[in-house]
């Protein structure tokens, strides 16, 4: 598909029709679901970052050290070992949704980044998850693509591909969802970090780190995801969060999209990285920072009103309010 790297307006319906054709036509875990149980799957924990009752969300310029620079953000929020300790088995949780480049996808020297900073914390038993989007899959393609498969085998990171994992079904109970399948590896891990890219998304509004639960989720569950023409993506894929809550947010903005999205968009260079145990709050304030270029998109008006947050605040999976989120620089 062209786009113009001045253009501001994203053809929704041509890059659909790009996607619906990209789609395989008969990959497995697309045309079935198949689960091992059904399993009250609930992995949150209390945010450790907090101070005087509100979340923080830390905000660091980037320099020309990445390392230095994720370093800072997690510090002014506490430190890594306020959420992670050495013994913990971690998944580190990145955004390989397609094979394109940052920020469509997750970039390797951010991931790498952090988990050299974990292993200094002593932390050994780090791997790394991912499902692809669905007009991109097999995840196996798309993780060779990137560049992740051989950069995790030369690190020694276990890198696990969704696809293949078994499957339990999680009961959600939300207002568009009833059960949504997740891997069985979710039991072998004690924390989740997340590493979402910052960016606009052409159906959800944006893709953060409420959204990254979705990369979690069996691939056939996606169909829901797009129903009612995809009149309520935002809000499914956030329900979708429910049962999971990372327990520290690292997100890369050193370049973000401010129109289109996931995968292609217009693109601009914000030079930052925030960090929060709190994705509400992450989310609503790496909204402001893309409300700060002019572009077509769906985020207009108060970032509290869209339908992400919205829907996160009535499903408590983060900050209520402005009153409860402090800004760290």
């Amino acid at each position: 598909m062209r786009f113009k790297p001045e253009e501001v307006v994203f053809h929704r319906e041509e890059y659909q029709a790009v996607m619906a054709e990209m789609r395989p036509k008969d990959y497995p875990p697309l045309m079935k679901k198949e689960v091992v149980g059904t399993v009250p799957l609930r992995h949150r924990r209390p945010n450790p970052y907090h101070k005087e009752g509100k979340a923080l969300v830390s905000f660091v310029l980037t320099s020309n050290d990445l390392k230095s620079d994720i370093r800072k953000a997690v510090a002014l929020l506490g430190g890594f070992d306020k959420s992670i300790k050495p013994q913990d088995r971690i998944l580190l949780k990145p955004n390989f949704n397609s094979d394109d480049p940052p920020p469509g996808s997750t970039a390797l020297d951010f991931l790498v980044a952090v988990i050299d900073l974990l292993r200094e914390q002593g932390c050994t038993k780090i791997s790394v998850g991912e499902s692809v989007g669905r007009p991109w899959a097999p995840t196996e393609k798309v993780l060779k693509n990137a560049g992740l498969l051989s950069k995790m085998a030369e690190m020694k990171i276990p890198l696990l591909d969704f696809d293949k994992s078994q499957f339990f079904n999680v009961p959600i109970s939300g207002e568009y969802l009833d059960f949504i399948a997740y891997p069985k590896d979710l039991e072998s891990f004690d924390k989740i970090v997340y590493l979402p890219t910052m960016k606009t998304h052409y159906l959800a509004g944006f893709s953060m780190s409420l959204k990254l639960t979705v990369g979690m989720t069996h691939l056939a569950d996606r169909t829901l995801l797009h129903g009612d023409n995809n009149m309520f993506v935002a809000q499914r894929a956030v329900e979708m969060s429910i049962p999971i809550k990372p327990d520290l947010i690292v997100m890369d903005g050193r370049v973000s999209f401010v129109s289109g999205g996931p995968a292609i968009g217009l693109a601009v260079h914000p030079g930052i990285i925030l960090a929060s145990g709190d994705p509400v709050a992450l989310d609503v304030q790496g909204v402001r920072l893309l409300q700060n270029y002019a572009a077509v998109n769906h985020l207009t008006g108060d970032a509290w009103n869209l339908p992400q947050i919205k829907t996160a605040v009535k499903h408590g999976l983060g900050i209520q309010n402005d009153g409860q989120l402090l800004l760290v620089r």
